[in-house]
């Protein structure tokens, strides 16, 4: 019986310890509601504090620049209108170099090369995508890109840091058609 005192005594704790947890909380579908709402409320507030920042820093830097109603903006100084016009599907080679809002240079064309990518095929931020279509064969522009249309919430990982707004600077190099 004694060898038995032991093993008792650790059935008795573990049984006990095992009696005083709390309750773990069932997550409801209202919970689940309440936090997606809460969410929701927390991004338009980011969307509207990155809007209100690049309104400050075009007004800082004496920029004439539109706004497109996603929240991109853009200035197209360099406009070939009389050329073509980029479409969906169309193969684009940009020069490009991307800063971050205090002028640090994250990437250029100058070191890793021209960009080339589908247009509306995705694989670069969605506010490029979004002024390469309101741009032109050999169109140049600078471009101010929220954080929810570029890298959002984590950046790239990289060069780019969480919620970064970038400028870019862009020339189309090339324009290659989509065949219809």
């Amino acid at each position: 019986m004694r060898r038995l005192i032991p093993y008792i005594s650790l059935l008795l704790c573990i049984f006990l310890s095992g009696c005083h947890q709390e309750k773990k909380k069932i997550i409801t579908a209202e919970d689940i509601r309440k936090y997606e709402e809460r969410n929701i409320e927390i991004n338009k507030e980011i969307v509207k504090l990155k809007q209100d920042t690049i309104k400050q820093y075009i007004s800082d830097n004496n920029l004439e620049m539109d706004r497109t109603g996603s929240g991109l903006w853009y200035h197209i100084y360099h406009n070939c209108s009389d050329t073509m016009s980029i479409q969906k599907g169309d193969i684009v080679r940009i020069a490009y170099s991307v800063r971050l809002l205090n002028n640090k240079l994250c990437y250029s064309s100058d070191s890793t090369g021209f960009k080339e990518f589908k247009v509306g095929q995705g694989g670069v931020e969605s506010g490029l995508e979004e002024a390469i279509l309101l741009m032109h064969q050999g169109d140049s522009a600078d471009l101010i890109i929220p954080p929810h249309l570029a890298h959002g919430l984590i950046g790239d990982q990289n060069k780019i840091p969480t919620l970064a707004i970038l400028h870019y600077s862009v020339e189309i190099k090339y324009l290659f058609k989509a065949k219809k």
